[in-house]
């Protein structure tokens, strides 16, 4: 007994579908070949007939009547044919010759069982029927007909073929289904398992690929990229909620200690400057979860919706523009090397593409001394286009180039210095949300930061 949830199962179904398309093919195909040679076979038997009339009906025309009633006597008296009856008769309906006898006349052709003639129904298979047709001769009227003996043959001869080319079929039918739905069900059933596993948190299983690569194997390469995202958005939100607890927490301390003191303070203008210099505190502690927040959206695919076509050169440009008096006021240069003529369009949000490239050059002026030269520049590497931001300030070590573009994360050198830790943090989410690439290089001095974007 085959069970229900069985039945439920996709490869089973898909098995069960595979079977019965093999098992309708067969069945057309022999249906199509059966009703083919069967006309052939019946316009071939009514052909032979014709071409017997038509020799009978010739003697009859340039030999007479007599010699007409010589030959169909001899035809009908020959026992080599059983498939073909004659029947001569004359004007006054009486019996001239031929192996059949009382058949009543008929226009245009006729279908006669043997078992209605009786001097040929012993004769040949009694489930024989003959394609007849009377004809006018010269003084009287001649049937000619022809036995349907092949037209069962081969009836019978493709009938059994069927029965057995169908068992074949469907026995290598199911054969083939049963072991394509067990495959699929092996890898349904490890992607199941590995889903589990997952669920129960172990969140770096994955579903194994194999060398076929299938449908399956897609499916599977696209859980895994899912997996892999998932994972890095879990091990981001652990990072996260670990940095948010140690850097904040200095933070938030001073803000309670500067409530104490004001709240001890008699001096209303100590008071004043305490309360200031705490909301100065807030407002930068909102600033970091704001940021915290904003970058969570993004690496969660926030804002895709407004992606179209950008002109990556121009937006470059923009912002080496507005920003070039803010860098000459921190004491350092920045020069723009965008060339504009050329195509520099990509996918994308120019909002957060601005951003992007505030966020580096405010980076470089924010940690570099004065008197840094910054310079901006885009370039073109096979199907991609390269922003670059570069300076020859301090730059940043090999090692620890991989830690700044985790949230929170400062350089030791730059723990009194302005910034929450979050610039890099918030570059690397909006690359990523646009299928870019960023990389950071010694410039020999300083640090160069190479953005790799797709193009449209």
């Amino acid at each position: 007994m085959i069970s229900h949830d069985v039945l439920k199962r996709t490869p089973v179904r898909l098995a069960a579908a595979f079977a019965s398309l093999f098992a309708l093919t067969v069945v057309a195909l022999v249906g199509v070949l059966y009703i083919t040679l069967v006309s052939e076979l019946d316009n071939s038997i009514r052909q032979h007939v014709e071409e017997i009339t038509d020799t009978l009906t010739a003697i009859d025309r340039q030999q007479g009547f007599k010699d007409l009633t010589a030959v169909v006597a001899e035809e009908a008296d020959s026992v080599r044919d059983f498939d073909s009856i004659f029947l001569l008769r004359a004007d006054d309906g009486s019996f001239q010759a031929g192996n059949v006898g009382n058949v009543a006349l008929f226009e245009g052709w006729g279908e006669l069982d043997r078992a209605w003639l009786p001097m040929v129904a012993s004769k040949g298979n009694p489930d024989d029927r003959f394609f007849a047709k009377w004809t006018r001769v010269s003084k009287g009227h001649l049937l000619v007909g022809g036995s349907d003996r092949e037209i069962r043959e081969v009836r019978r001869i493709l009938l059994h073929g069927l029965g057995w080319g169908l068992l074949t079929t469907m026995l290598l039918a199911i054969g083939s289904a049963v072991y394509l739905a067990r495959r699929a069900q092996q890898k349904i059933a490890v992607f199941a398992t590995t889903l589990s596993k997952v669920s129960k948190g172990q969140i770096s299983e994955r579903v194994p690929v194999t060398e076929s690569h299938d449908d399956l194997d897609h499916v599977a390469t696209q859980i895994n990229a899912t997996l892999a995202h998932l994972q890095k958005l879990i091990e981001n939100v652990n990072q996260a909620s670990s940095d948010i607890a140690h850097d904040l927490k200095k933070p938030i301390g001073r803000l309670r200690r500067r409530l104490e003191l004001a709240l001890r303070s008699e001096d209303t203008k100590a008071f004043r400057s305490q309360v200031e210099e705490s909301l100065g505190e807030l407002d930068s502690i909102v600033e970091t979860f704001e940021a915290l927040l904003r970058i969570t959206q993004l690496e969660a695919g926030a804002r895709r919706s407004r992606f179209g076509p950008i002109d990556l050169g121009n937006v470059l440009a923009d912002v080496a523009d507005i920003y070039e008096p803010v860098v000459e006021e921190a004491g350092g240069r920045l020069g723009n090397h965008v060339g504009l003529e050329q195509n520099c369009t990509v996918t994308g949000d120019r909002e957060l593409l601005t951003q992007l490239f505030v966020n580096l050059i405010e980076n470089a002026v924010r940690h570099s001394p004065p008197g840094t030269q910054i310079d901006v520049s885009m370039k073109q590497q096979d199907d991609k286009l390269i922003a670059v931001v570069a300076d020859d300030g301090l730059g940043i070590p090999a090692d620890e180039r991989e830690n700044v573009f985790r949230r929170l994360y400062r350089l030791e050198r730059e723990r009194s210095t302005s910034g929450s830790g979050l610039g890099l943090s918030l570059v690397a989410a909006i690359a990523e949300l646009h299928g870019a690439a960023v990389t950071l290089n010694d410039n020999h001095p300083g640090l160069r930061v190479e953005v790799s974007f797709p193009r449209s």
